[in-house]
Protein backbone atom coordinates (compact mmCIF):
# COMPACT_ATOMS: atom_id res chain seq x y z
CA UNK A 1 0.00 0.00 0.00
CA UNK A 2 1.33 3.43 -0.90
CA UNK A 3 1.00 6.09 1.78
CA UNK A 4 1.40 9.54 0.26
CA UNK A 5 2.13 12.41 2.64
CA UNK A 6 2.10 15.93 1.24
CA UNK A 7 2.59 19.42 2.61
CA UNK A 8 0.35 22.16 1.23
CA UNK A 9 1.59 24.66 -1.36
CA UNK A 10 3.11 28.04 -0.57
CA UNK A 11 0.64 30.21 1.36
CA UNK A 12 0.42 33.87 2.23
CA UNK A 13 2.47 34.58 5.35
CA UNK A 14 -0.28 36.07 7.47
CA UNK A 15 -4.00 36.26 7.83
CA UNK A 16 -6.61 37.00 10.48
CA UNK A 17 -6.41 33.33 11.54
CA UNK A 18 -3.86 30.67 10.59
CA UNK A 19 -6.57 28.38 9.23
CA UNK A 20 -7.68 31.08 6.75
CA UNK A 21 -4.31 31.55 5.04
CA UNK A 22 -4.66 30.82 1.34
CA UNK A 23 -2.28 29.74 -1.41
CA UNK A 24 -0.24 32.25 -3.33
CA UNK A 25 -0.22 31.97 -7.15
CA UNK A 26 3.14 30.20 -6.77
CA UNK A 27 1.59 27.82 -4.21
CA UNK A 28 -1.18 26.91 -6.66
CA UNK A 29 1.41 26.25 -9.36
CA UNK A 30 3.51 24.16 -6.93
CA UNK A 31 0.50 22.02 -6.03
CA UNK A 32 -0.49 21.58 -9.66
CA UNK A 33 3.02 20.43 -10.60
CA UNK A 34 3.13 18.12 -7.58
CA UNK A 35 -0.10 16.53 -8.78
CA UNK A 36 1.42 16.02 -12.21
CA UNK A 37 4.48 14.39 -10.62
CA UNK A 38 2.27 12.18 -8.46
CA UNK A 39 0.28 11.00 -11.47
CA UNK A 40 3.45 10.23 -13.42
CA UNK A 41 5.28 8.52 -10.55
CA UNK A 42 2.58 6.57 -8.81
CA UNK A 43 -1.03 7.03 -9.62
CA UNK A 44 -1.32 6.97 -13.41
CA UNK A 45 -5.02 6.92 -14.18
CA UNK A 46 -5.94 5.04 -11.01
CA UNK A 47 -7.76 7.01 -8.31
CA UNK A 48 -6.32 7.30 -4.83
CA UNK A 49 -8.46 5.13 -2.57
CA UNK A 50 -8.75 7.57 0.33
CA UNK A 51 -7.65 11.19 0.79
CA UNK A 52 -7.40 12.82 4.21
CA UNK A 53 -7.13 16.61 3.91
CA UNK A 54 -6.70 19.27 6.59
CA UNK A 55 -9.63 21.67 6.74
CA UNK A 56 -7.27 24.69 6.67
CA UNK A 57 -7.83 26.73 3.50
CA UNK A 58 -4.31 26.25 2.13
CA UNK A 59 -4.54 22.44 2.39
CA UNK A 60 -7.99 22.38 0.80
CA UNK A 61 -6.75 24.58 -2.04
CA UNK A 62 -3.72 22.35 -2.50
CA UNK A 63 -5.98 19.32 -2.81
CA UNK A 64 -8.13 21.20 -5.34
CA UNK A 65 -5.03 21.82 -7.46
CA UNK A 66 -4.07 18.14 -7.23
CA UNK A 67 -7.46 17.16 -8.64
CA UNK A 68 -6.40 18.45 -12.07
CA UNK A 69 -4.15 15.38 -12.25
CA UNK A 70 -5.46 12.80 -9.80
CA UNK A 71 -8.81 11.64 -8.50
CA UNK A 72 -9.78 10.25 -5.14
CA UNK A 73 -12.53 7.75 -4.33
CA UNK A 74 -13.08 8.99 -0.76
CA UNK A 75 -12.21 12.52 0.37
CA UNK A 76 -12.26 13.21 4.08
CA UNK A 77 -11.72 16.68 5.51
CA UNK A 78 -10.09 16.40 8.91
CA UNK A 79 -9.21 18.41 11.98
CA UNK A 80 -6.78 15.65 13.02
CA UNK A 81 -4.03 16.53 10.51
CA UNK A 82 -3.35 20.13 11.54
CA UNK A 83 0.10 21.65 12.17
CA UNK A 84 0.24 20.54 15.82
CA UNK A 85 -1.91 17.39 15.62
CA UNK A 86 -0.82 14.12 17.21
CA UNK A 87 0.87 11.91 14.59
CA UNK A 88 0.37 8.77 16.70
CA UNK A 89 -3.39 9.35 16.70
CA UNK A 90 -3.36 9.71 12.90
CA UNK A 91 -1.21 6.59 12.58
CA UNK A 92 -3.73 4.61 14.65
CA UNK A 93 -6.58 5.99 12.56
CA UNK A 94 -4.77 5.08 9.34
CA UNK A 95 -4.15 1.52 10.53
CA UNK A 96 -7.79 1.16 11.52
CA UNK A 97 -8.97 2.34 8.09
CA UNK A 98 -6.52 0.07 6.29
CA UNK A 99 -7.56 -2.97 8.31
CA UNK A 100 -11.21 -2.23 7.49
CA UNK A 101 -10.35 -1.68 3.80
CA UNK A 102 -7.76 -4.30 2.79
CA UNK A 103 -8.26 -3.51 -0.90
CA UNK A 104 -6.76 -0.02 -0.52
CA UNK A 105 -3.63 0.44 -2.58
CA UNK A 106 -3.10 4.17 -1.94
CA UNK A 107 -3.84 6.71 0.77
CA UNK A 108 -3.08 10.46 0.56
CA UNK A 109 -2.71 12.92 3.43
CA UNK A 110 -2.48 16.67 2.69
CA UNK A 111 -1.36 18.56 5.77
CA UNK A 112 1.16 20.98 7.29
CA UNK A 113 4.57 21.35 8.90
CA UNK A 114 5.58 20.21 11.44
CA UNK A 115 2.89 17.50 11.43
CA UNK A 116 3.98 15.94 8.11
CA UNK A 117 7.56 15.54 9.39
CA UNK A 118 6.41 13.98 12.64
CA UNK A 119 4.02 11.67 10.78
CA UNK A 120 6.76 10.39 8.46
CA UNK A 121 8.85 9.65 11.54
CA UNK A 122 5.87 7.91 13.17
CA UNK A 123 5.06 5.58 10.25
CA UNK A 124 8.50 4.59 8.93
CA UNK A 125 10.42 1.50 10.00
CA UNK A 126 13.64 3.42 10.63
CA UNK A 127 11.83 6.45 12.13
CA UNK A 128 13.00 8.60 9.21
CA UNK A 129 12.33 12.29 9.45
CA UNK A 130 12.64 15.10 6.99
CA UNK A 131 11.69 18.69 6.48
CA UNK A 132 9.04 19.34 3.86
CA UNK A 133 9.19 22.25 1.45
CA UNK A 134 5.81 23.58 0.39
CA UNK A 135 4.19 20.99 -1.92
CA UNK A 136 6.75 18.31 -1.06
CA UNK A 137 5.54 14.71 -1.22
CA UNK A 138 6.80 11.52 0.38
CA UNK A 139 5.61 8.13 -0.86
CA UNK A 140 5.96 5.36 1.70
CA UNK A 141 5.63 1.68 0.86
CA UNK A 142 3.44 0.92 3.89
CA UNK A 143 2.93 -2.55 5.35
CA UNK A 144 -0.22 -2.78 7.45
CA UNK A 145 0.94 -5.97 9.16
CA UNK A 146 4.08 -4.23 10.43
CA UNK A 147 2.23 -0.92 10.83
CA UNK A 148 5.19 0.83 9.24
CA UNK A 149 6.92 1.31 5.93
CA UNK A 150 9.90 2.54 3.99
CA UNK A 151 10.28 5.78 2.08
CA UNK A 152 10.12 4.93 -1.60
CA UNK A 153 10.10 8.31 -3.36
CA UNK A 154 10.40 11.97 -2.45
CA UNK A 155 9.30 14.98 -4.45
CA UNK A 156 10.42 18.55 -3.79
CA UNK A 157 9.30 21.43 -6.03
CA UNK A 158 11.95 23.28 -8.03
Amino acid sequence: MKLIIMRHGEAVTSGPMDEDRYLTPNGKQQAHLAGRWLKANLIGNQPVDHCLVSYFVRASQTFSELKDNISCDIVETSSDVLPMSNPQFTHDYLDSLLLDNPSYSSFLIVSHMPFVSFLVEEVTVDRSSMLFDTSSIVIIDYNIERKSGLIEKVYHPD
